[in-house]
């Protein structure tokens, strides 16, 4: 904390992104039910707490129609992604990896999820904690 006693403000990015715009949804929808979609970006942001900081939490997500100019958006900047899948499906993990270290470069910290047919309890908490470790993971490499 600082000597004041006041928290540090952050503010980081994420691409959340994946082969089913209806997962992509639902995993948006755990961060913030308020999503607004812009011509094929939709757009969310949460809040999250740490000891000594207040991160705030930025998400873009392309569907897949959006148009290759508003793609380029919800990458840039992005601290931060997160690939939404049904199933572990090594081949696809791929393709998206790759988009992702040629659209946002290569160390960008990335995670994983498979939701399964049904977001419950327990995958929204998974999610949440995904979250978490995405923002530790940045604040220790800066």
């Amino acid at each position: 904390m600082t000597s004041k006693g006041k928290k540090s403000r952050f503010l980081y990015k994420f691409t959340v992104l994946g082969p089913e715009d209806i997962l992509l949804e639902k995993v948006l929808s755990i961060f913030d039910e308020t999503l607004v979609s812009v011509d094929g970006i939709r757009i969310g942001s949460s809040g999250v707490e740490t000891d000594d900081s207040d991160v705030s939490a930025v998400f873009m997500s392309p569907r897949h129609s959006a148009l290759d100019l508003l793609l380029s958006l919800s990458y840039t900047g992005a601290n931060g992604a997160i690939i939404v899948m049904r199933e572990a499906d090594p081949a696809i993990e791929t393709v998206y990896r790759n988009e992702i270290r040629e659209k946002i470069g290569s160390g960008i910290p990335t995670r994983v999820v498979c939701i399964g047919d049904d977001v419950d309890e327990f995958k929204r908490t998974e999610v949440a904690q995904i979250l978490e470790e995405l923002i530790e993971e940045i604040q220790n490499s800066n």
